[in-house]
């Protein structure tokens, strides 16, 4: 049976809900006159039911928020065993026919059983700020995720009620941050089984007219005239109010002083957090935009040392700093180490920190092949995944501007023409990344101020599909038609002793008889966005996988019967 909308065109039929095991979908790339077809296809949001158009202000003034735009996310929110779509837009209204513009908004659009997506009642969450970030994790430990919605002004934590529906609960949560919102992770950093809060914050922003550097035509400000800001850490408290006559409640005690996170101001954008120094506990990692990048290290003891400089993972290898966007943490070269990948201004190369023994990083991007190729581009938005599963983790840039170039004057005409770039694939081959052409890309030449990416199998065949947020542009989703070399699994996690909630930080080695695989559970990534929270693996000419080893959040570890690969396996804590 073949779904319609999203998966039109396809042979082979979607997956129903297992409790243990399901079969994925086998390849369905075709090869057109000799050659392969595209990595990704774009889809017609609007063929698939998604009406989604990000809305700007509309000022035309060069607001900084304006620029920075807005992420999305890839997430089951009824508990229906279908991803959803959600994406955030910075204003209620659009501002450019004389709409005044109010608070921002997430809009969320349900996956149906036929591959195609509505709105339901009440499935816009509108906020008093402008709607940046969109971060998913389970804080009642009902199986349920709660959102967290980032913002100029003030943020946003909806609970999850079930069956779709949110309620605001910023205030009675305890939850405040008065700075501007950015990327935020939910990561259980005190390991007592219930998810905790990190939130990065960028600068403390007045606006103001700014121009191009050397004098000439007025233009988005760059982010060093600004004081910086301190991150937040939030430690859940929900399990403390709950009783078995209370409702659901969420509940978050600001823990930043005392964490040791308030020493230190920054420009966070991008945020990371795993368990970098290999000590079974998660530290936290920051993108910072100009200036040098946190690496906070879990002290276990509820505080935090800043040691990015000192691990190799705060400058690049000249030592300067670098605008960090977005992140993403992979393997890149199987050799069991996590390694950084961050996005960067148009003028700097995207940098890949590969990671050493003992937690420490090296700027190791010449050798990696990502210099040169990406030194044109203005990052944002970034996804690690197995495109064609050869069994080498990719990378996907979106990407856009935030200063013209030069010959590009100042305009309110095609206000955003002058930033727009487009994305880049740059596929893995054995350590050395080469970027993907685009005239063999179509979607490649699509130019767009492209902001959040969220990546997840919205068809569940197997591969990993891509969802964009543009600014001011609809919806970007593209579909993964990539003629597969190899074979797939993917694998989700769940605390059954903690609702059956996705266990978001686990470690993941799939052992086969080709080689060990290794993936972490953590959809906060990418920029001001969130993944679908499970672990894809493209295992290569592997056609069977041995055994799963899973390191938990808590920092227990079990071990799994194997069984054959092109499925999907749904793991629980014993």
């Amino acid at each position: 049976m073949c779904a319609v909308g999203i998966f039109s065109g396809c042979t082979k039929a979607s997956i129903p809900k297992a409790s243990s095991v399901a079969t994925v979908n086998e390849e369905n790339a075709s090869v057109v006159s000799g050659r392969p077809t595209s990595l990704f296809s774009a889809i017609n949001p609007a063929s698939i039911g998604i009406s989604f158009v990000h809305q700007t202000l509309g000022r035309h003034d060069y607001f900084l928020p304006e620029i920075i735009g807005s992420g999305c996310a890839l997430v089951d929110v009824d508990g229906d065993d279908r991803v959803d779509i959600l994406a955030a837009s910075l204003s209620s209204a659009d501002g450019t026919a004389g709409a005044q513009p109010i608070g921002g908004t997430v809009e969320i659009f349900f996956q149906n059983t036929n591959g195609t997506f509505s709105k339901r009642d009440n499935s816009t969450l509108v906020i008093a700020g402008l709607a940046m970030g969109i971060a998913a994790g389970d804080l009642t430990n009902d199986g349920l995720p709660e959102l967290l919605v980032t913002s100029y002004g003030e943020d946003s934590l909806f609970l999850n009620e079930g069956e779709g529906r949110f309620r605001n609960v910023t205030s009675e949560s305890g939850y405040s941050n008065p700075a501007w919102g950015a990327s935020a992770s939910f990561v259980d950093f005190d390991r007592d089984g219930w998810l905790d809060l990190f939130v990065t914050n960028y600068i403390d922003y007045t606006a103001r007219p700014c121009r191009q550097l050397g004098g000439g035509n007025p233009d988005f400000c760059v982010p060093h005239l600004f004081p910086g800001t301190i991150d937040r850490l939030f430690r859940n408290t929900s399990h403390e109010a709950m009783s078995d006559e209370t409702p659901r409640q969420v509940r978050l005690q600001d823990c930043t002083a005392e964490s040791g996170l308030a020493g230190m101001k920054g420009a966070g954008l991008g945020v990371a957090a795993a368990d970098f120094t290999a000590d079974g506990w998660p530290d936290l990692y920051v993108a910072n935009d100009q200036m040098a990048n946190f690496l906070w290290v879990n002290q276990r003891n509820g505080s935090f040392r800043e040691e990015a400089v000192l691990r190799g993972c705060a400058y690049d290898r000249q030592g300067r700093s670098q605008a960090s966007m977005g992140v993403a943490i992979d393997d890149f070269d199987g050799d069991g180490l996590w390694d950084l990948f961050l996005t960067h201004l148009e003028g700097e190369y995207h940098t890949l920190y590969k990671g050493h023994a003992g937690g420490l990083f090296e700027d190791d991007t010449h050798a990696a092949g990502l210099a040169d190729v990406t030194l044109p581009y203005t990052g944002f938005g970034t996804g690690s995944f197995d495109i064609e599963h050869d069994g080498d983790v990719d990378i996907v840039c979106v990407n856009g501007r935030v200063r013209r170039p030069a010959g590009f004057p100042a305009q309110s005409a095609a206000y955003f023409s002058p930033y727009r770039q487009r994305g880049q694939v740059l596929v893995n081959r054995g350590g050395v990344f080469q970027e993907q052409n685009p005239k063999e890309e179509p979607w490649l030449e699509e130019r767009a101020v492209a902001r959040g990416l969220a990546v997840g199998d919205l068809d569940r065949d197997g591969d990993l599909d891509m969802v964009v947020n543009r600014i001011g542009e609809p919806l970007g989703i593209y579909r993964n038609d990539s003629v597969k070399t190899g074979h797939s699994v993917r694998v989700r996690a769940v605390l059954p002793q903690c609702g059956g909630r996705d266990a978001i930080g686990a470690v993941i080695t799939l052992v086969t008889d080709r080689g060990v695989f290794r993936r972490l559970i953590q959809p906060g990534l990418s920029y001001l966005s969130s993944h679908e929270p499970w672990a894809h693996f493209g295992t290569g000419a592997a056609d069977a996988v041995r055994e799963f080893q899973v390191l938990w959040p808590d920092g227990s570890t079990s071990l799994h019967p194997g069984g054959d690969v092109d499925r999907e396996y749904i793991l629980e804590k014993p």
